[in-house]
C-alpha cells in the first residue's frame, strides 16, 4: 500500500505558528507566580482545588490542556477572577546594560 504524501507547511502557518498566544505556557507562568506569592505548595493549592498534587505539577509545567471548570477550581482556591488567572504574565523589560570605561 502508497504512504500519503506528506505537504511541506506554508510558510505563513510556520509564522502564524510563532505569534499565536500559548495558553499552556501563559498559564504555568501564571499559576506558578500566584501560587509562591501566596506561599502555597503544590500539595495545599491541590487539596483546596480538591486535585492531585502531580496534576497541579503538570498545568504548572504546561503539560495539560486544562478544562475550564478545572480553571475556576484553582481561580477559587487562590481566591482570584478566573481572567486573573488566564491572563498573559506582563513581559519583564531589562534594563540596558551600561558599559563601564576601564
Amino acid at each position: 500500500m502508497k504512504r500519503p504524501r506528506q505537504l511541506a507547511l506554508w510558510p505563513t502557518a510556520r509564522t502564524a505558528a510563532e505569534q499565536v498566544f500559548n495558553g499552556r505556557a501563559a498559564l504555568a507562568a501564571q499559576l506558578r507566580s500566584l501560587r509562591r506569592r501566596r506561599r502555597l505548595t503544590q500539595q495545599a493549592l491541590a487539596e483546596r482545588a480538591g486535585m492531585d498534587r502531580s496534576y497541579v505539577s503538570g498545568i504548572e509545567r504546561g503539560k495539560h490542556n486544562v478544562p475550564l471548570d478545572t480553571l475556576c477550581r484553582l481561580a477559587w482556591a487562590l481566591s482570584l477572577d478566573v481572567r486573573d488567572l488566564v491572563a498573559a504574565p506582563a513581559e519583564r523589560r531589562r534594563a540596558p546594560r551600561r558599559r563601564t570605561a576601564d
